[in-house]
This record gives C-alpha cells, structure tokens and sequence, in this order.
C-alpha cells in the first residue's frame, strides 16, 4: 500500500495532467452538440471567425446593457433652430444570475492500487476525464434547451423563447420589447416554409438577421423531406466543421439532438453569450483525499450563464408536425 508521501506525489502528478488537460477538456465539452459549437466552438469558429464566450472577473450578477428605443432627440435642424437636449431614455439593463455547475473526477485506493504505475494511472485518469467531459457536456446541453425549471439552472433557450417568462430581472408583459418572435406552427409539409419565411423576415432588419437554424431530427428531415433533391444546399464551412446541415435564406440550418421537440429556433448570433468567471471557466482543482474515504478526488467548476441582450431578435416555431 503507498505511503502518505508516495499518495501525496501520485496526486501531484494527476492534478497536472488533468490540469493541462483543461483546454482539451473544454473543447471538447463544446464540440459535439450544435447549440453548444454554435456558441463557444468550432462551429461558431468556421461561421463567424469567434466565440461568442466572455469571461469577466466577478460581480453580484452579470449586467447586459439593453439598447431598446431610438433617441427621439435626433432631429433635423436650420440655422439658429433649436437643438433638442432632451435626456433621453431607451437604454436599461438586464441583470443575469450566475449559475453554477460542478463534475468530480474520483480515484479510489482500489482503483489506484490495481493501477500501479504511471502510465496505467494516467490512462485510469484519461477514463475517468472523458466520463466528466460527458457528463457535463450533457447537463449544459441539456440545460441550454431547457427552462431552469429548477431555478439554478442556466437560463436557456426555452426561458430566453418565452413570451411570459421573466428574463434577467425584467418581465416580457411589462416591456413587449422584450418578447421574441413565437408562431404557432403546424404541419411541415402543408405550411413549413412559409412559416420559416414568416419568422426569418420578422426577425430581420436589414442585414441585422438570424445566423442560425436549430430543429430536432424529426423535424430536420421534415424539412430535408420537403426540398427537392437539387435544392438542398448545405453550408461549406459548417460541413467542413463537421456538422450535418441544409441552408435557408443561405444560413445553416442543423439539428440538435437536445433541441426542444417540435421546433425550429431561430438564433442571432450578435445577441447571445455564454459570459464565465474567470475563475470557474471549467476550473480543473488539485486532487486530494477526503479524510473519511480511500480516494483522491478533483473537481472541475463552472461559474456562468447564457445571457441575451436583444430578446426579439430571436424567434421559434412551435408545435410542428409532419
């Protein structure tokens, strides 16, 4: 049985490798779901040249700064005319919760004993990483679909997609600037395209428009069902990102398998983040033993949420069906 220092040095040892492992780690965290490479990976990358991730040093909440209204101070004017100083209003602020999300890694003395020597701990510990990758890799796909219905959960795109849900401090009933775009869908085959023609224009304002189309698989072969074989063009970059996908109106469309079921979500790029601390941005801890088990235990942390900062600029169809 290894000794104190010999435990000590071993997990010395693994806290580097995993620790060194962290840039892998995150890529591949992010790299697997659509949503999630759209957003901060690859295939955000090879669309847009950048992620949409920013990490900040701290506070009690994370602000985005809301531009809603035009300043009706900006007039024409003559000669000696009258400028209009009026302080205008139209800018607020939304104020996201941070959330939290943890995975371990854990090593027992069995594990570590049968495993003795370094090459066959580390590829113990490789095991062990890919099952944490996975593992968080689901949970934030699953909660940037998802609703936080369990309140500390990231705010995600069924919150963000809401008309009635409350939304960084500020409530969709009360300001109706901040309500996306939702149409009741219906049969694909009868309707489909003139709903996506619908969403799409309402949500564009010149070039300003939705960059991204997400659906669930039935709903993506819907879709792949109803153009003819000569009209399914596919995006270049996002195919040679590794992602399947069509086009409409020349911009991707791809399915995720932790999309909402019976949707199609239309998405602007310029108005969505994933904003980490800097300090829990997959944060990979030293390895240490519990004083109450025979394990080495490591944890990796994530302090963060998806954040909006032009809600109607996005938009959803639901409800639909073959």
């Amino acid at each position: 049985m290894p000794g104190v220092s010999e435990t000590r040095t071993l997990d010395a040892v693994l806290s580097t490798t995993l620790a060194n492992y962290r840039e892998k780690l995150m890529d591949n965290i992010f790299d697997v779901y659509p949503f999630l490479s759209w957003l901060n990976g690859k295939l955000g990358e090879a669309l847009r040249g950048s992620k949409r991730k920013r990490v900040v040093d701290g506070g009690e909440s994370i602000v985005e700064t809301l531009l809603y209204e035009v300043s009706s101070a900006v007039a024409s004017y003559s000669n000696y005319g009258t400028i209009d100083t009026t302080p205008q209003d139209g800018i607020t602020q939304a104020r996201y919760s941070w959330r939290q999300v943890a995975g371990t890694i854990a090593i027992s003395g069995y594990e570590r004993r049968v495993n003795n020597g370094d090459n066959k701990i580390v590829d113990l510990l490789k095991a062990k990483t890919k099952q944490a990758e996975m593992s968080i890799r689901r949970k934030l796909s699953t909660d940037a679909w998802g609703s936080n219905a369990d309140g500390i959960s990231l705010d995600g795109l069924g919150t963000i997609l809401s008309t009635t849900a409350a939304l960084g401090g500020l409530s969709p009933t009360t300001y109706t600037w901040w309500q996306p775009t939702i149409r009741a869908g219906g049969s694909f085959a009868a309707a489909g395209l003139n709903d996506m023609r619908i969403v799409y224009n309402t949500l564009t304002f010149g070039e300003d428009a939705p960059d991204a189309i997400f659906m669930p698989q039935a709903v993506f072969e819907y879709y792949e069902n109803t153009l003819q074989p000569q009209q399914r063009y596919t995006d270049a970059k996002a195919a040679n990102a590794g992602f399947q996908n069509l086009t409409f109106k020349a911009i991707p469309v791809l399915f995720d398998r932790a999309a909402t079921a019976a949707t199609i979500t239309f998405l602007n790029s310029e108005y969505i983040n994933l904003v980490v601390h800097r300090d829990a941005d997959f944060a990979t801890g030293k390895f240490i033993e519990p004083d109450n088990q025979d394990a080495s235990v490591a944890k990796i942390l994530f302090q963060g949420n998806m954040t909006i900062s032009n809600r109607r600029m996005h938009g959803r169809i639901t409800g639909v069906t073959a």
